[in-house]
């Protein structure tokens, strides 16, 4: 089965009004001596947005389609989230960026995806499946090519050791034919 990344990008807004700030009750408790405060302070709300929302993940499932819609589901527009401090945000401006995990085919996923290919399928002659199905587990049997390069690279290295021994078997055989030299004094 597939897998998509999922990158979320989207904006957070809220309305704020200042609450429970009283000037009649928190202005006069220091060092002067104040009295006969009015209090007739008006707070209007405020918009605040904030940009920055940023959210992936990976998901498996069939197709693009089914992708996009578990990533609308994960954030969408209006949807409401609330702070640690206990304000409600909203999402807005929400963009989804789908992308298909490409995965290297190797010959076991290959083989793995036939396999399935194979088992639902429906209607297929009993003996063309039972060839596929030969065929699959053939090719599961031969070596992959790291283990063919492996296989290389010691048969490389077996013919250089050999090389090394002959030329020694050479050299000995070539010391043991030439003549004694005689010495004379």
């Amino acid at each position: 089965m597939p897998k998509y990344n999922v990158s979320i990008n989207f904006s957070l807004t809220t309305e704020i009004e200042p609450e429970g700030i009283r000037f009649d009750r928190d202005i006069g408790g220091g060092t002067y001596d104040i009295s006969d405060v009015e209090d007739n302070s008006y707070w209007q709300r405020t918009d605040v947005t904030s940009d920055g929302g940023d959210v992936t993940f990976t998901i498996t499932c069939d197709s693009e389609d089914e992708a996009q819609a578990a990533a609308e589901e994960a954030v969408y527009d209006g949807q409401e989230f609330t702070d640690d401090s206990g304000f409600a945000w909203l999402a807005t401006d929400v963009s989804y960026e789908i992308e298909k995990v490409i995965v290297p085919m190797t010959m076991e996923f290959a083989t793995e995806l036939l396999k399935k290919f194979l088992s639902e399928m429906e209607g297929m002659d009993e003996e063309y499946e039972e060839a596929f199905r030969f065929l699959l587990d053939q090719i599961g049997t031969l070596p992959t090519l790291a283990e063919r390069d492996a296989e290389i690279r010691r048969l490389q290295a077996e013919v250089t050791r050999l090389g090394g021994l002959l030329t020694a078997i050479q050299v000995a055989q070539a010391e043991s034919e030439a003549p004694e030299e005689i010495v004379t004094t």
